[in-house]
């Protein structure tokens, strides 16, 4: 199996980075994690450094300057692995899926793809709703980053990386991808935090990323939109 890097960006997570890696502990599979810190201001960094002892697969900690695509980027230009895997620290999945991704990798022509996603704890419409999202985002062949997006490094390189941009670096990913091979979704389910939903709502936050969506299409990212994708 080959080395796949998790790559990880955060920004004042003290909070979820020891779930985090209690989660990555139980996967299978011969992996590496890269965390790379924007700046934190409270004990993220106190966190992670503890929970690197012990933990079953080799840890790098980088410092890099606030900004999602930054911080991947740096992570990337790290990272030892054939495939990156880039993870957000409030995102869990199943133990068995490094085993997919590389399954799915190995299919020629096919150089990345993510995972169905969801929000833990959703009931009813709201959970039903992510059917359709999952359906388009699979077909359209563009994931958000909660989708937890994968990508063979040597494509990544080849594709520039993640662009410099507020936000919706991931689709601008996924659109410089595309030419190079397919991206696939796998039959392994993401389990976002639903953090974001709980302080926006999901009907207000969903508007907005289709209005995200659709303006970045035109190159357009008003900042006033940035604190529903990211902050």
């Amino acid at each position: 199996m080959p080395l796949i890097s998790i790559i990880t960006p955060v920004l004042n997570e003290e909070r979820m980075v020891r779930t985090f890696f209690d989660h990555l502990a139980g996967q299978d599979g011969d992996f590496e994690v890269i965390v790379v810190d924007g700046g934190s201001t409270d004990d993220t960094r106190v966190i992670l450094n503890a929970c690197t002892h012990g933990f079953p697969a080799p840890v790098t900690i980088l410092q890099a300057s606030r900004g999602r695509s930054i911080q991947m980027n740096a992570g990337a230009a790290a990272a030892q692995g054939t495939i990156l895997l880039f993870l957000h620290v409030d995102c869990v999945i199943p133990p068995d899926s490094l085993a997919a991704i590389e399954q799915a990798c190995a299919h020629p022509g096919i150089v990345g793809g993510a995972f169905l996603q969801s929000f833990a704890g959703l009931e009813g419409p709201e959970a039903v709703g992510r059917q359709p999202v999952n359906l388009l985002a699979g077909r359209l062949q563009t994931f958000f980053g909660d989708f937890g997006i994968f990508v063979d490094r040597e494509v990544f390189v080849r594709a520039g990386g993640f662009p410099l941009v507020p936000y919706c670096e991931d689709i601008e990913l996924c659109r410089a991808v595309r030419p190079l091979g397919r991206l696939v979704q796998i039959d392994r389910v993401i389990q976002s935090s639903p953090r974001r939903f709980e302080r926006f709502g999901g009907s207000r936050l969903a508007a907005v990323y289709l209005l995200a969506l659709g303006l970045n299409l035109l190159g357009v990212r008003p900042i006033s939109l940035k604190r529903f994708i990211i902050d």
